[in-house]
């Protein structure tokens, strides 16, 4: 199987961190295929390049005021890590999901 296809593609609605966990969180919906623990989302700097995080843990958020469900990647790093995360200001974007990528 080729690991590098996507596997799912997912709509990233915001993202933030918790220091105090050293963990960051992406919140969105899957809008096609699957997503599970240890893949790897795929952050686009441009056309041709990517970073690829690696996802440790995935919850289900509700809103009171909203229908939908969502889904929270959770990633896990050290202070440097998440400025870098944070730094990419992952909202509003849609993001390949696949099974390979490096941490």
């Amino acid at each position: 199987m080729n690991t590098k296809v996507r596997q799912g593609l997912f709509k990233a609605i915001d993202s933030f961190a918790i220091r105090s966990r050293n963990e960051f969180y992406i919140i969105g919906q899957i809008l096609e295929g699957t997503i599970q623990e240890n893949w790897f989302i795929n952050v686009p700097f441009n056309e041709s390049l990517a970073m690829t995080i690696r996802i440790n843990a995935i919850e289900d958020v509700e809103f009171s005021n909203k229908k939908n469900k969502y889904k929270l990647l959770i990633v896990s790093g050290e202070d440097t890590a998440i400025d870098i995360f944070l730094s990419f200001g992952i909202e509003s974007e849609h993001l390949d999901i696949t099974i390979e990528g490096q941490d």
